[in-house]
């Protein structure tokens, strides 16, 4: 493979992957500057996660065969680390729907807590597995606080988040059963398209949920 990409391994892996990085961090600075709203700090800090992991991803798929076996550990686990921040900010982020400020910053230190053991167990065993265990649960949450929030307020953002998480699932399973369209489009490129489905629906739902 060197030898057709000398520059880049992967090429339509790290790719997609920049593009995810690159919308993450717009759609995180968009949703970072609606003022005075906990809900939306926590939605653009799920991108921001999105963009980094994505940006990590495309750097390891695009060169990583040229570095040393200790920076591809350290990439590899930086980008498990932010599957779980993602997960995290995605449940918090639907959870202020129901808590007031009180419970909100306690949920705020269950949730660091929650990250430092998550960061102890990539520690022990790095494997994606482990960070599908932490990070499942955690969007099955968020999916049904979202959808309790449309019900309840009848806020169109609400489903709008709903539908992109559901779609991240789908993509999620195309990842993980190996389904490929093509030998150059692999099943992590046809995850990769998907995902940024998911983002754009789950971003303009952010958008749409007014300040609360």
């Amino acid at each position: 493979m060197s030898g057709k990409h000398p520059y880049l391994y992967e090429p339509t892996t790290a790719i997609t992957d920049f593009i995810i990085g690159l919308l993450g961090m717009a759609f995180g600075w968009q949703l970072f500057n609606i003022p005075d709203s906990l809900f939306h700090f926590l939605w653009g800090n799920c991108f921001f996660a999105v963009g980094i992991g994505g940006l990590l991803g495309g750097i390891s798929h695009g060169f990583g065969p040229r570095f040393s076996e200790l920076l591809k550990k350290i990439i590899w686990r930086s980008t498990l680390i932010f599957v779980g921040v993602t997960g995290l900010s995605l449940s918090l982020a639907a959870l202020t729907f129901f808590t007031n400020d009180k419970v909100q910053n306690l949920l705020m230190i269950i949730a660091a807590l929650m990250l430092i053991f998550y960061f102890i167990q990539i520690n022990k065993q790095d494997t994606f597995g482990q960070a599908v265990k932490f990070y499942f649960p955690l969007i099955v949450v968020s999916l049904f606080g979202f959808s309790i929030a449309y019900v309840t307020t009848g806020y169109l953002g609400a489903l709008f988040c709903s539908i992109g998480l559901v779609v991240s699932l789908v993509a999620s399973w195309i990842q993980v059963s190996g389904i490929s369209l093509h030998q150059h489009f692999n099943h992590n490129d046809l995850f990769h398209m998907i995902q940024i489905l998911g983002m754009v629906l789950m971003y303009r739902g952010g958008m749409e949920i007014p300040v609360f």
